[in-house]
């Protein structure tokens, strides 16, 4: 189990633990997640992060996909995506903070997250949507593309928004 004493939200630019850590925010902490205005997430359960680096910079709430197939720990080097219907093994997870290019910090791949959503209803499966905008998520129904679930519809809890249940791994 990891120890942490910083802050999820806490990026850094140089490998604070080795890519691919996982660590387990308990749900009397997820139920307590802001926006940066204040906003309550209204989120609950358990939530698992992944730690990571961004190949490109990571805006708040984007889904990261894997950014290269091909090299040594490149599963943990990640991008927002800019696809729709990626293959969900490619999906890494949801960022709940902006990670510059080249830094590293933390992503949901388990639990309840915010993500940024094209015209999602409160129940229906998610999928990629990148070619909306990079990172963005929105509803779809193809078996090896779902990433999750939303739980609210967009523009809640934030404008561009929802709450899913991420299911990525």
């Amino acid at each position: 189990m990891t120890v942490k004493t910083d802050a999820l939200s806490t990026t850094y630019s140089y490998e604070a633990y080795p890519l691919g850590t996982r660590y387990v925010e308990r749900a009397d902490e997820v139920v307590a997640a802001v926006h940066s205005d204040g906003t309550s997430l209204a989120l609950q359960g358990d939530r698992t992060w992944l730690f990571v680096r961004a190949s490109v910079a990571l805006g708040a709430y984007e889904c990261a996909n894997q950014n290269d197939v091909t090299g040594s720990n490149s599963r943990y080097n990640v991008k927002p995506t800019v696809s729709d219907d990626d293959a969900s093994m490619r999906v890494i997870g949801v960022a709940q903070t902006a990670i510059a290019i080249t830094y590293y910090g933390w992503i949901v791949v388990e639990g309840q997250a915010v993500v940024k959503a094209s015209s999602i209803t409160g129940g229906e499966f998610v999928v990629t949507k990148g070619t909306t905008a990079a990172g963005n998520v929105d509803n779809g129904t193809t078996a090896g593309t779902l990433i999750g679930i939303a739980l609210t519809t967009t523009n809640s809890p934030l404008t561009g928004y929802c709450a899913m249940d991420v299911s990525i791994r």
